[in-house]
């Protein structure tokens, strides 16, 4: 087993010697080892299945615990937390001592069924327990797999996991085919801390690795990280470049899953270029080859489509769903970006109080826990919404960005009175056609406008557009005129009705000129 974990084949004539009557469990279990190490995962299915119905309490506990582990992982890629339940409860009619590799494997069987908490538990206990596992390969696999999943929610200790499973690996001269994956999560965890030197060098590290061992998975993800770091540096060409290679690597080695997410940051990049036709022709190549793990992101991206499309309050609404789906999963980095969108597209929707409060919530998130950046969704106007919305505290030490999806200019918008012009041509009449009546409208319109910059008291609204009206009723009647002006003016870019001080003003962009 040792000659195995250490990625050698010189075992290769004694288990070339193994027959259907061969009952040795520690040789049928090789034979399933060395299966896995060639991508044979039929082959290695067989041989430890053999090897399962062969072990008895006279194998040896570290044995019988590190075979449950490799079947129990092979039928969990094959779709099945069921079956790698009963590999556990197998594993555990001989022993109910905690085995590290059958923690490990509860831990994978809890995160593919997204129980996130008792995933980490389980990892931690796996770790803690890694003496009794049969090979040092154990702890180095646990310590990658718990910094996977801590990366977004804990990059600092995530990064701290990544090398000393690094170090682990070369101390004990193991397969040395493990260390492409854990220099690719080490960099990915360095992005997410805002480390991006160190991200630079592990990723040099890994796409050498996985060169020279000629593993192309692991190549494909060296240059699809490479695609993120380039974009967070806002180098959008090479990210873009990057992006294309690594769907080319992993279309040529049949990596479905990972090509449908090379389409979708595809078509994120294509946004952050100002191609927007370019960015929908790569959505639908990604939802072509998707499957559930894309759902979410496939849905951001729809989002972004719909806050690019004018739609923004819908927009807003998505945003803040799948926010509240990340958080749950404990995805603080996404979940926090996301916060910040809705508060893009709130803003955007004339909703400032929307904008406020999900600003302010994103900030409350990253004082639970330090996000600087996030590799998925960052862009100029999420960190103007920090500052703008959040306060300058909140967006203090987040890391700027100069490119956004939004940064289409703005077309020219002149206020008059109570006409708006947009680009030199008047608002649409069916624009100023809401409930509270078109004429209620323009009126309220024209008394912001000359107070503009200051404040109306709602006391002076109500006076002026309802005299007659009883005091509750003209309340009701300027709360509906106000949600109705709210409307038209998402029609005006840069042109925002807000809430401020006991009454209403407004509030206009560069590209907007005010003339009383």
């Amino acid at each position: 087993m040792a000659s195995l974990d250490k990625g050698s084949d010189r075992l290769d004539p004694t288990l070339s010697r193994i027959t259907d009557t061969t009952e040795s469990v520690p040789l049928l279990f090789a034979a399933g080892r060395r299966a896995l190490l060639r991508g044979e995962r039929e082959d290695a299915r067989l041989w430890f299945t053999r090897a399962q119905s062969q072990a008895s309490r006279r194998t040896p506990e570290a044995l019988r615990a590190r075979l449950a582990f490799e079947l129990g992982c092979v039928l969990l890629d094959d779709g099945g937390t069921e079956a790698a339940e009963s590999v556990i409860a197998w594993a555990e009619s001989f022993s109910r001592r905690p085995s590290s590799d059958v923690l490990h494997l509860r831990a994978l069987i809890a995160d593919r069924r997204g129980e996130r908490t008792n995933a980490i538990a389980f990892y931690r206990r796996a770790i803690a327990t890694a003496r009794t596992a049969l090979s040092p390969l154990s702890r180095v696999l646990e310590l990658r797999n718990l910094a996977e999943t801590l990366a977004h929610e804990s990059p600092t200790e995530a990064l701290t996991m990544y090398r000393h499973a690094l170090e682990t690996l070369r101390a004990h001269d193991l397969d040395p085919r493990l260390a492409p994956a854990l220099h690719n999560g080490f960099a990915y965890a360095a992005m997410c801390a805002a480390d991006f030197d160190l991200a630079e060098k592990e990723l040099d590290a890994a796409g050498r690795d996985a060169l020279r061992l000629r593993i192309p998975l692991m190549r494909a993800y060296s240059v699809y990280n490479r695609s993120i770091l380039h974009e967070l540096r806002d180098d959008i060409d090479h990210a873009r470049s990057a992006i294309g290679e690594a769907r080319e690597l992993s279309e040529s080695a049949k990596l479905r899953d990972l090509v449908a997410w090379c389409w979708i940051r595809e078509s994120w990049l294509a946004l952050k270029g100002r191609d927007r036709a370019a960015a929908d022709r790569a959505a639908t190549s990604a939802r072509r080859v998707s499957a559930e793990p894309h759902i979410e992101a496939l849905a951001t991206l729809e989002g972004m489509f719909s806050l690019l499309d004018g739609k923004h309050l819908d927009a807003a609404k998505l945003f803040g769903e799948l926010s509240r789906a990340y958080l749950e999963r404990s995805d603080l980095i996404t979940a926090v970006a996301l916060l910040f969108w809705r508060s893009v597209a709130y803003r955007a929707g004339n909703a400032s109080k929307g904008a406020k409060g999900a600003a302010r919530e994103a900030c409350e998130l990253r004082r639970r826990v330090p996000v600087r950046v996030s590799p998925s969704w960052w862009a100029r106007e999420i960190v103007d919404a920090a500052r703008t919305d959040g306060g300058e505290q909140c967006a203090d030490d987040l890391v700027p960005t100069a490119i956004g999806i939004l940064g289409v200019p703005r077309e020219p918008v002149e206020v008059r009175g109570e006409e708006i012009l947009v680009d030199g041509v008047p608002l649409e009449a069916d624009e100023w056609q809401r409930r509270s009546g078109a004429r209620v409208m323009r009126r309220l319109f024209a008394r912001l406008v000359a107070a503009h910059p200051r404040a109306v008291s709602r006391d002076e609204l109500t006076d002026t557009l309802w005299p007659d009206s009883d005091g509750d009723k003209a309340v009701r009647n300027l709360y509906g005129a106000v949600k109705d002006l709210r409307r038209t003016l998402s029609a005006a870019p840069g042109v925002t009705l807000v809430a401020r001080g006991g009454g209403y003003a407004l509030e206009v962009g560069t590209n907007v000129t005010v003339t009383r």
